[in-house]
């Protein structure tokens, strides 16, 4: 009989013996979601389970039930790469919205980048009053000032139809991703690049027009350092802050609106909770009448309207 190899039960096993790190079990979707939560948490997310979720539902790209049903379901390696890189992004306090390209805004899905603003629940009041206001006076002509995303005049225009819709940024890239949204979710409106701050920005908005809406920046810069990372440090500074002055894009406003609002035309703004009284007297002064102001569900005050 040949000479056999014999092997020491009790030498220990070289460390590069070990299983490939590729080859090991990923965790369930029900561990990484717990890892997740405990990191997101330690960073202050105020919600880690939900952000968790929600990340996941994007990787998975299926629904929270889905999840939920399913805990002890295997991640892929590829699907656990993407995961571990957008919980990174998340602990840095990147917005949700920013890491999956995604926001949802009034019943639909809207992408979104950080040259937009991300679409917030508390605008929806004003896509309500829009809506409202084109159906019980017949309007057909609105023009959305500031328009981001698009999410607050394609919402109008989906809902309504029939409508002649116009947007005006002054970001390019905002009004990329306006056009790309609105090609995606079939509304027929058009997209302008407007400074309504400059001295020429009347003659490249659209003529008469019965309803104009607005969103524009309006945060004080004394303000910056309340608010939250993932509004201060990611979402478009020219979009949120105004310098010194609250009422900046207003004024520029209520000195447009008399000149492109046939008589009876509607106009709506939203406006920062504490100076929603001085937007109102503003118009007042300009001309306006029937001027009102009108709060969220919070009820802090969100919108001011009046009729030209």
């Amino acid at each position: 009989m040949g000479p056999t190899n014999h092997i020491d039960p009790t030498e220990e096993m070289d460390p590069t013996d070990e299983m490939d790190p590729k080859d090991r079990a990923t965790p369930t979707r029900a561990k990484w979601i717990a890892e997740a939560c405990a990191r997101l948490q330690g960073c202050g997310i105020e919600n880690p389970r939900r952000d968790a979720e929600w990340l996941m539902e994007d990787v998975l790209n299926v629904d929270r039930l889905h999840i939920l049903t399913r805990p002890d379901e295997r991640i892929t390696d590829t699907e656990l790469d993407l995961l571990d890189e957008y919980l990174l992004r998340r602990e840095k306090r990147e917005p949700i919205q920013y890491i999956t390209g995604k926001g949802y805004f009034y019943g639909r899905e809207f992408k979104v980048s950080p040259g937009v603003l991300i679409p917030r629940p508390e605008t929806e009041l004003l896509v309500e009053w829009a809506i409202q206001e084109v159906r019980a006076g017949n309007r057909e002509r609105v023009l959305d000032l500031g328009t981001g995303s698009g999410c607050i005049l394609i919402s109008i225009d989906l809902e309504v139809g029939g409508l002649s819709c116009a947007g005006a940024d002054v970001s390019e890239e905002a009004l990329r991703v306006a056009r790309s949204n609105a090609e995606r979710l079939g509304a027929r409106v058009k997209m302008l690049q407007v400074d309504i701050l400059s001295a020429g920005a009347l003659e490249k908005l659209p003529g008469r027009i019965d309803v104009l809406v607005s969103n524009p920046p309006y945060i004080p810069s004394s303000e910056r350092e309340s608010l939250d990372p993932e509004v201060r440090d990611f979402e478009p500074e020219g979009a949120l802050f105004v310098g010194r002055d609250p009422l900046l894009y207003y004024r520029a406003i209520s000195r447009l609106a008399p000149r492109i609002l046939v008589p009876g035309g509607v106009l709506g703004v939203e406006v920062h909770a504490d100076h929603g009284r001085e937007v109102a007297a503003l118009f007042t002064d300009t001309g306006f009448h029937d001027v009102k102001i009108k709060q969220d569900l919070a009820g802090r005050n969100r919108l001011v309207s009046a009729r030209h």
